[in-house]
């Protein structure tokens, strides 16, 4: 967790190592979110993300695990949870889905089994092959419609350095450098 520590717009209030401490810890601290590993000692994810949307409905719940398993997907999506993001992810990719949620949208990782996946308006190869995040799709689109960071991030009801932080994950994907390049890109795309 001491990388989202070092995050501005993150603070961390609790942090267990045990099933059993889970709801505890919640009552005690007021999470917005709960990063939850689906495997913990004492009382597993499912039962802990049931009892989290049942007793705490307004806390968003992210699962993070190494499980990328389509069942164990819709499992947790029937709970109702807000996430599900594999631990192979780099910082920047667990950073993007935690904010996503907090910003109302769900994230499922893009590296999931494609059946595993929501169903995207973008073809799932297209978004494995670029590495994209459906929120990056969105703001690709944004920017070819002609919306500057501002526009996208009133729109969008992010902040700007959010905004800016996508574009610039969004260039290093792509390996594109100007705004002009990226529109290019998604003319040929068809995005």
């Amino acid at each position: 967790m001491s990388l989202l520590q070092n995050e501005a717009d993150f603070e961390v209030v609790g942090q267990v190592f045990e099933g059993n401490q889970v709801l505890i810890s919640i009552l005690k601290n007021s999470p917005n979110l709960v990063l939850l590993d689906a495997n913990l000692p004492n009382r597993n994810g499912k039962e802990l993300a049931e009892a989290i949307r049942r007793d705490f409905p307004n806390v968003k719940i992210v699962i993070l695990t190494m499980y990328d398993e389509s069942q164990l997907v819709k499992e947790f999506k029937k709970l109702g949870v807000d996430g599900y993001i594999l631990k192979n992810s780099t910082k920047n990719e667990l950073l993007e889905g935690i904010r996503t949620v907090i910003e109302g949208q769900p994230f499922f990782d893009p590296k999931l089994s494609e059946n595993s996946q929501q169903p995207t308006l973008v073809d799932d190869e297209f978004i494995k092959k670029f590495s994209l995040t459906p929120r990056e799709i969105e703001m690709i689109r944004m920017i070819r419609d002609g919306l500057s960071s501002q526009d996208i991030a009133d729109k969008s009801n992010l902040s700007l350095l959010t905004v800016k932080t996508h574009r610039r994950n969004i260039h290093f994907k792509l390996k594109t450098e100007t705004t002009a390049d990226l529109i290019r890109f998604a003319n040929e795309n068809g995005i």
